[in-house]
């Protein structure tokens, strides 16, 4: 669990983090982008997230790669982006119908980035 962002669960703020890469999530339903049908979400890693006044938060969080990334152009390894985001919380672990297994707990993330930009 990422107790610095239980305490602030709720509440928006400033943070940053270095980019470390791309990656992708598997989609339930496919989408149709441009003329070509799309299974996947690209999504963006971000690692050493700090509050604005360098407190760190988590080594890693994950997001997807929405407008606000996009706008940013070439990412490469290691550029320091800062944005705005809400503390949510969700249920992280894996469930099991068949046989009993319930390993699932609350965990916290950064949610609805905003203002996003690079950092010189």
């Amino acid at each position: 669990m990422r107790p610095g962002l239980q305490q602030i669960d709720g509440k928006r703020r400033t943070f940053t983090g270095a980019f470390a890469r791309f990656g992708k999530k598997d989609r339930y339903r496919p989408k149709k982008v441009g003329n070509e049908w799309v299974a996947y979400d690209v999504t963006v890693l971000l690692v050493d997230v700090q509050d604005i006044d360098g407190n760190p938060i988590t080594d890693h969080l994950w997001f997807n790669y929405t407008k606000g990334f996009e706008s940013l152009g070439d990412l490469q390894e290691g550029d320091v982006i800062r944005f705005d985001a809400r503390v949510r919380p969700y249920v992280k672990g894996y469930i099991n119908q068949r046989t009993y297994i319930d390993d699932r707990e609350v965990d916290y993330k950064l949610a609805y980035p905003t203002k996003v930009t690079r950092v010189q």
